[in-house]
């Protein structure tokens, strides 16, 4: 009995040191991912002086406003920020629909092409035309230098189109068999039995799109050139690029055109970055089971 219960006390201790150890690790690694975020938060709030001379880590040092109140002046930053706005919401909307409507008909068994089209779309996860090509049929089809380049070109995303897939084959087909003998098309299934079941799914896609959306500079970088379609990714580049020009990235200067880039930068990377952290919490819930269900499968 004495050999049992000391075997029983070193397996229960050997079990306190690995959970003590996985939450150091949890903690550190946190701690690691969210200090980008403190650092910038702090440096958007902090003297402009101070931030020039690199002198900001954590905390805020001689607190001010003036990050957000020159930003409030910065016209071209509201015009960008509510071009990013628009590519996000329309984009997303559109990207959503029409990915969830083609998940929706390959994941039909009786669908005759439903193999080679799914072969068609995997080929292109891994075979690109690359940026010339598609620099070319954007410029030929009218595209260029329009809002509809950064939507139409990146309508459907492959991965997103095969876990959407995946998700609506799990739904059971007593569903869609019932609709049918009561007389509903495959439309009138889609949109009053499949859509209402496939919420943790769309809010993956949204989630996914939206971000894409909100963070793509790259696109934007190729097909845009008027400054009044700008999205705030090419704002911030622009602001990045004028401050390292202007000697920002040196530290000990302090003139006041270098002191009103720097706040600039930290004050508008703040607001951009928002609206992402406090939406998604709001989506984790779905995210986690749509993306969790779609792997198992």
């Amino acid at each position: 009995m004495s050999v049992l219960h000391r075997t029983g006390k070193l397996k229960s201790n050997d079990g306190i040191f690995s959970s003590v150890m996985i939450y150091i690790y949890v903690i550190i690694t946190a701690l690691i991912t969210l200090y980008p975020f403190i650092y910038i938060l702090a440096n958007s709030f902090s003297d402009p002086a101070e931030v020039v001379k690199r002198n900001v880590w954590i905390i805020p040092v001689k607190p001010t406003l003036t990050g957000y109140t020159e930003l409030v002046r910065e016209s071209s930053f509201f015009v960008s920020y509510k071009n990013t706005i628009w590519y996000t919401v329309v984009g997303t909307v559109l990207n959503t629909f029409f990915t969830a409507i083609a998940a929706y008909a390959l994941s039909l068994r009786h669908f005759c092409l439903r193999k080679p089209v799914m072969l068609f779309i995997t080929i292109t996860m891994f075979v690109s035309g690359g940026i010339i090509p598609t620099y070319i049929i954007v410029s030929k089809t009218g595209l260029y230098d329009s809002r509809w380049s950064l939507i139409i070109p990146t309508l459907i995303n492959a991965y997103n189109l095969i876990i959407a897939r995946t998700y609506m084959e799990t739904l059971p087909n007593e569903l869609m068999e019932s609709a049918k003998i009561d007389g509903a098309n495959d439309l009138q299934i889609f949109y009053r039995i499949v859509v209402p079941v496939s919420k943790p799914i769309l809010s993956v896609l949204i989630i996914y799109y939206a971000v894409q959306h909100w963070n793509d500079y790259f696109n934007a970088l190729i097909y845009i050139r008027r400054p009044e379609l700008k999205p705030v990714q090419l704002y911030l580049r622009d602001l990045l690029i004028v401050s390292l020009d202007s000697g920002a990235g040196k530290a000990g200067t302090g003139s006041a055109k270098i002191m009103r880039y720097e706040v600039l930068k930290y004050s508008s990377i703040m607001i951009t970055i928002l609206p992402v952290t406090v939406i998604y919490p709001f989506f984790q819930k779905h995210f986690v089971q749509g993306v969790m269900i779609g792997a198992i499968k």
